[in-house]
C-alpha cells in the first residue's frame, strides 16, 4: 500500500515504518502532493505543515475529494491517523478493486513429488500479487533438505525459520514486497511445532496473502495447517507425479485442486485424462525470471472472478490517473 505523507509529525513516519507492506510517499509541497496523489491509497496531510508551491491548498483539497469519490482514496490528518492507525489502513484497503478480495487468504502449494515447480510458482504468485495490489504478502517454505527458496535467491541475506522463531526481535527478509520465511530443517526439527506455529501465525496476521511452499507430508506444516484456505496440488506431466497428485488430492479432500505445471501439448493432456484439475499452466523456460505470467494465472484460479474484477478496476484507475495528470494545469498562486 502506498501512503502519501505530508506532515512534520515524526510519529506518523515512525508508526508507518512498523507496518508491513507500506511504501511511504513523502511530500513537502502542494506540487509534490499533486504529483503523488494518483498512486496513493491513503493520504495523511497536515495542511499547516505544507508549503504552497504552484498549487493552493484549496485546490489540493478538491483533488482529495475527487480521488475519494472516484477511487476510494482514504485521507486524514496526522493526529487522527495516530489515534487509530488500524482504522485508516482498513479504510485505504477498501479502495476500488482491493475491497473485492478477501482480507486474508492462505494458499498452500504442495506435492509428494519434487521437481514439479512449487517454489517457482509460489514466488511468482507472491511477487505478482505484491506488484499488482501493493498489499503485504508472505511466502513460507517447508522443506526437509536444502532450502529451495535460498537456492533461488542466493543474493539475499535471509534469516531462516529457526532464528525467526527463537529470536523475538529478528525480522524476516523482504524481496520486492514479499516477506520471505525460508526453512532450515536441520535446526527447525529441534523446535516444538507449537513454537513454530506461534512465529508463523504472528507474521500471517499482518499479511493479506500467505503462500505456503511445502513438500507433503511435513511434520511442521501441521503448525499452520488449520489456517490454509486452499490446497494446490502441483504436478507435471510425469507419470509418477500424476499418480502422486491423484493420491494427495484425495488425501486433502474438498479444499484441494490439482495444478498441472509445464504442460507442453496434447500429449500431456492425454496423460492427465480422467483426472480432475483446476488449472493447466503451459511450459515456460523463464519460470525463474518472475515475469508474473504464471502468478497471474494462479491468482485468477485462487480468487476466481474477484481477481479479474480487481485487475479490471486497477487498469481503469491507472488510466484515469494518467488522463488527469496529462490534462491538469496548475492554477497560479495570487
Amino acid at each position: 500500500m502506498k501512503v502519501l505523507v505530508a506532515t512534520k509529525s515524526v510519529s506518523v513516519f515512525e508508526k508507518l515504518r512498523t507496518m508491513p507492506g507500506i511504501e511511504i510517499l513523502p511530500a513537502l509541497t502542494t506540487e509534490q502532493i499533486d504529483q503523488l496523489l494518483p498512486s496513493a491509497q491513503l493520504a495523511i496531510i497536515d495542511f499547516p505543515d505544507v508549503v504552497e508551491y504552484r498549487f493552493e491548498s484549496g485546490y489540493i483539497q478538491t483533488q482529495l475529494v475527487n480521488a475519494q469519490e472516484k477511487r476510494g482514496l482514504a485521507w486524514t490528518k496526522g493526529a487522527d491517523f495516530l489515534a487509530d492507525s488500524d482504522y485508516w489502513i482498513e479504510q485505504a484497503s477498501k479502495a476500488i478493486g482491493v475491497s473485492g478480495l478477501p482480507k486474508k487468504r492462505t494458499v498452500a502449494l504442495v506435492s509428494y513429488s519434487g521437481g514439479v515447480g512449487k517454489t517457482s510458482l509460489a514466488l511468482d504468485t507472491a511477487l505478482y500479487f505484491a506488484r499488482r495490489t501493493e498489499q503485504p504478502v508472505l511466502l513460507i517454505e517447508f522443506v526437509y533438505g536444502v532450502s529451495a527458496l535460498g537456492a533461488l535467491l542466493t543474493e539475499l541475506q535471509m534469516p531462516f525459520l529457526y532464528d525467526l522463531t527463537t529470536k523475538v526481535d529478528l525480522q524476516p527478509a523482504s524481496f520486492k514486497g514479499v516477506t520471505l520465511i525460508p526453512m532450515d530443517y536441520d535446526n527447525c526439527r529441534l523446535l516444538p511445532a507449537e513454537e513454530v506455529g506461534k512465529c508463523l501465525k504472528r507474521q500471517m496476521a499482518n499479511h493479506r496473502l500467505t503462500v505456503v511452499d511445502a513438500g507433503w507430508p511435513h511434520g511442521l506444516l501441521r503448525s499452520i495447517q488449520d489456517e490454509v484456505d486452499q490446497w494446490l496440488v502441483v504436478t507435471t506431466p510425469r507419470l509418477d507425479a500424476i499418480e502422486n497428485a491423484k493420491k494427495l488430492q484425495l488425501e486433502l479432500g474438498l479444499k484441494a485442486g490439482v495444478v498441472l505445471n509445464q504442460k507442453r501439448g496434447a500429449g500431456d493432456s492425454l496423460a492427465m485424462a480422467g483426472m480432475d484439475r483446476g488449472l493447466d499452466l503451459d511450459y515456460t523456460d523463464r519460470a525463474d525470471q518472475w515475469t508474473g505470467k504464471l502468478g497471474k494465472e494462479l491468482l485468477q484460479y485462487i480468487y476466481g472472478p474477484a481477481w479479474r474484477e480487481y485487475e479490471k478496476s486497477e487498469n481503469v484507475i491507472a488510466s484515469l490517473g494518467r488522463r488527469l495528470t496529462g490534462r491538469r494545469r496548475a492554477p497560479k498562486l495570487a
